[in-house]
């Protein structure tokens, strides 16, 4: 068993919580208006619905995630998606959007304020111990 070094939980805003506690809603109408449209041979306003639900089921897996483990590795443990490994090195950009390395990006959208800065100031510490070199941006 490895020991971490740090585990970082998220809070997300109100609106992505209320958004969470919605996708099996969601999910459920993306397959009703999926059997309507097929079943009706319409397009018009199921089309559209299949479409609007479609996205809000598809794209929740790739906005939130459960935790973040600092290890020798940062390791972003996610809902629905394998986890993501991500080598400190590799690490190029911190902002309030996003955790981007060279060939993966994290989304930070929606993150609650307070649970932003303990994420910030676990990368700062991480930064001062020279394991994360962010890249200067123009």
């Amino acid at each position: 068993m490895s020991t971490f070094e740090i585990t970082f939980k998220p809070k997300y805003n109100g609106s992505m919580r209320f958004a969470f506690y919605l996708w099996p809603v969601w999910t459920v109408l993306f397959l009703f208006f999926i059997y309507r449209a097929v079943s009706l041979h319409s397009w018009n306003p199921d089309g559209f619905l299949v479409f609007v639900f479609g996205i809000m089921t598809l794209s929740m897996p790739y906005r939130v995630f459960k935790e973040m483990r600092f290890e020798r590795q940062v390791i972003i443990k996610r809902y629905f998606l394998p986890d993501v490994i991500i080598e400190y090195g590799d690490i190029v950009e911190f902002n309030k959007m996003t955790l981007a390395a060279t060939d993966k990006n994290i989304s930070l959208y929606m993150m609650h304020p307070d649970s932003f800065k303990e994420l910030e100031g676990i990368i700062h510490n991480l930064m001062s111990s020279r394991k994360i070199k962010l890249k200067k941006t123009k």
